[in-house]
């Protein structure tokens, strides 16, 4: 598994570590290798890039670039929302890291075709969400509400 991380912001500090562990675990709970590219940015430069490929304004937390998938080899880019993470943890009463992962999670899912628009895709997406990051120790609901993530692959 291949995972490189630029860090494009200021707002949240983190750990490699932490961030290639949790993708691991969300790639290895649906039997997948990856080739991925993760960046971590700030609102201003997130709501540019939730211009651009949605065409929705403002922010988001999380975004999925879709590269291919061949020979089960999953490839793309996932952008999370750093600041946002850290604004939306104090609310929901677990840290900004915990918050963080959430979307990465979140991003790795879609990229492994899981599709939140329909409430019973919504609620699959959310369980495996909460398996994956109770498997790492991570107590963390999602509480995201519906339209507030993106796949530039599926818009």
């Amino acid at each position: 598994m291949n995972i490189e991380i630029a860090n494009r912001q200021k707002a949240l500090r983190w750990r490699s570590d932490v961030i290639r562990r949790t993708l691991e675990a969300a790639l290895e709970a649906e039997g997948r290798d990856a080739d991925l590219s993760v960046a971590l940015v700030g609102n201003e430069e997130m709501a540019a890039l939730n211009e651009r490929f949605l065409g929705r304004s403002g922010p988001t937390d999380v975004l999925a670039f879709p590269y291919g998938d061949e020979g089960g080899l999953v490839s793309g880019e996932i952008v999370v929302n750093a600041e946002l993470a850290l604004r939306q943890a104090e609310g929901r009463g677990h840290s900004a890291t915990d918050e963080l992962l959430l979307y990465l999670v979140h991003g790795a899912l879609h990229l492994l075709g899981y599709d939140d628009r329909a409430p019973a895709g919504r609620r699959r997406m959310r369980e495996r969400e909460r398996q994956v990051l109770s498997g790492l120790g991570r107590k963390v609901e999602s509480r995201r509400p519906r339209g507030g993530e993106g796949s530039a692959g599926r818009g």
